[in-house]
């Protein structure tokens, strides 16, 4: 009202805590960004994205005890603008066996993309992977203190 009337009020203006929203696809919707299919959810998104997509994560590759660990289910905020492997980031990336979500590392053997559960996923080698986006926040209802 008072932005529209110009009468000072004494009231602070408001000012947006996100930019804006878009809808939540599947991870494998990482596979064909061109045609994602249906999405499952819309979600505020991270500030600050260049080129945001949002992906659910329906894996257990990143389920661990670091604080990389990713929990199935969580919403994935990808800036698809930042594609540089960094030593220690998550990136959506994908490969002949699909998309997947890793952790950037350098080992005796060369640049890997790496599962937070090894014991279950393998390393893929850097030079076998498109990088689709950094993984820049993680939005996730998991509640510690359920049991």
């Amino acid at each position: 009202m008072q932005r529209a009337t110009g009468v000072d009020l004494g009231i602070t203006p408001v000012t947006l805590v996100g930019e804006s929203s878009a809808d939540v696809y599947p991870l494998a919707a990482a596979l064909n960004l061109d045609n994602p299919g249906p999405a499952v959810e819309h979600e505020l998104i991270t500030p600050g994205l260049k080129r945001p997509l949002l992906l659910r994560m329906d894996s257990e590759e990143m389920l661990g005890v670091t604080p990389a660990s990713i929990r199935p289910g969580s919403t994935l905020h990808i800036d698809q603008a930042d594609t540089t492997p960094e030593e220690g980031r998550v990136y959506v990336l994908t490969d002949r066996d699909g998309a997947h979500v890793r952790l950037y590392a350098t080992t005796r053997l060369g640049p890997v993309f790496r599962a937070e559960n090894r014991s279950t996923f393998e390393d893929i080698p850097a030079t076998d992977a498109t990088i689709i986006g950094r993984v820049v926040s993680v939005a996730s209802d998991y509640d510690p203190n359920l049991n």
